[in-house]
């Protein structure tokens, strides 16, 4: 059995919920897009045009810069403020993660939070700080601290999780969210 415990904090949620927006497929379109705005801009004030083929230009700088760099961490930040805020009082909670061999317990500042199976895990990724048992949506999952465990540490758990559960894929996480 193992036993992983932290405090959500602002900053772990980032670091989980927030990828590195230049390690992303999208992120090139979005650099295509500010370049092609920055020359509209430029060239459109430099023209004898109207006023709104200039803004087309900035608003292609402006709207490229926020969807590349921004959102997300935006995104995660309002997420992260409204469940502290609706659920814990604006403090940071405590995750408490118990896996056992039958499922994984999860408790929220020391009450029974969820039970996860451990059918409806369907992949074991690693990134340089945390562990994600993902789920079957992919986009949800259990993580698990490195520097965390209270029971068992990370090299025994990785051993555990493929002797124990060898029909969970195992591997590093997208490049994006290895943190």
């Amino acid at each position: 059995m193992f036993v992983n415990e932290y405090v959500m904090t602002r900053k772990r949620y980032d670091k989980w919920a927030t990828p590195k927006f230049w390690k992303l497929r999208t992120f090139y379109m979005w650099i295509i897009i500010f370049a092609a705005g920055l020359f509209g801009w430029f060239y459109f004030d430099q023209a004898d045009v109207s006023a709104r083929w200039k803004t087309i230009g900035a608003f292609l700088v402006f709207v490229s810069v926020y969807r590349g760099v921004f959102f997300r961490w935006l995104h995660a930040d309002k997420t992260f403020r409204l469940t502290r805020q609706k659920y814990f009082d604006e403090k940071d909670w405590t995750c408490k993660v118990i896996l056992g061999e039958k499922n994984i317990s999860l408790y929220i500042n020391g009450r029974s939070n969820n039970k996860v199976e451990w059918s409806e895990i369907k992949k074991f990724e690693e990134a340089k700080t945390y562990f994600k048992l993902t789920s079957q949506d992919e986009v949800e999952g259990v993580m698990l601290d490195k520097a965390s465990f209270i029971e068992g540490d990370p090299d025994s758990f990785i051993h555990w999780m493929k002797e124990n559960h060898p029909e969970i894929p195992y591997g590093p996480i997208a490049p994006a969210f290895d943190k």
